[in-house]
């Protein structure tokens, strides 16, 4: 399934190339994020979140539909997850950490606002569905409990596990926006922020991924 779907990324990557303007300049780009990632959802209920970091790295190409709009398919690496925590008292609580790793598609539409001249500071914004699918993932449980040996003392107890083959579907399904600066058509620099729409969890609990953080692209030579 993965391979049919870069398959069908890459071709449709060609025919856009294949039928753009001559007169407009594709790019290729190397797209960086850095960005803190979480669960939204009533699974999450009851939990302290905690600062998750994650990072995306990508490539895509830039194909000028018109001087401010163009298409811009991409595909990435990206980290997303959860970090948090629930109390049971001041003593006991369960700490989860959970690290997966997503292959996303994402073909987005970009809209320049300002000059329209290559070679000027502007300003972008740019948006699109995307198609995760897991590819490998680590969950880490902390669990502290009351030791029912020793009255008095408590019990810390440490798992490790793959969340993927147990309580959360590989798919996830969602949009991704982008707000930033791009200067002299070679490096944008700005604001994302990504929303599943699609519940990964297993169980009748929901959970969906959700991130905010920044993002760089650099623009390099035309496609041949």
């Amino acid at each position: 399934m993965i391979k049919h779907l870069v398959f069908l990324f890459l071709g449709l990557c060609l025919l856009v190339n294949s039928v753009s303007a001559q007169k407009n300049r594709s790019k290729k780009i190397f797209h960086f994020e850095a960005k803190s990632a979480r669960f939204s959802g009533d699974g999450v209920g009851g939990e302290t979140y905690f600062f998750k970091p994650a990072f995306e790295v990508g490539f895509g190409f830039k194909y000028p539909l018109t001087s401010r709009v163009s298409f811009i398919p991409e595909l990435s690496l990206s980290q997303k997850g959860f970090h948090g925590k629930t109390n049971y008292s001041d003593s006991t609580y369960t700490e989860r950490n959970l690290s997966l790793n997503y292959l996303d598609i994402n073909p987005n539409v970009e809209i320049k606002l300002g000059s329209v001249s290559e070679y000027a500071t502007g300003f972008s914004v740019w948006a699109g569905p995307y198609l995760g699918i897991g590819l490998w993932d680590k969950a880490s449980y902390d669990i502290r409990a009351i030791n029912p040996v020793k009255p008095g003392s408590y019990l810390l107890t440490s798992t490790e596990g793959e969340s993927f083959s147990r309580d959360l579907r590989r798919l996830d399904l969602g949009f991704k926006l982008g707000i930033g600066v791009v200067s002299q058509n070679f490096v944008s620099v700005g604001l994302t922020y990504q929303a599943g729409l699609m519940n990964i969890a297993t169980d009748s609990k929901s959970l969906y991924n959700q991130s905010l953080g920044f993002y760089m692209r650099v623009y390099f030579d035309d496609i041949l």
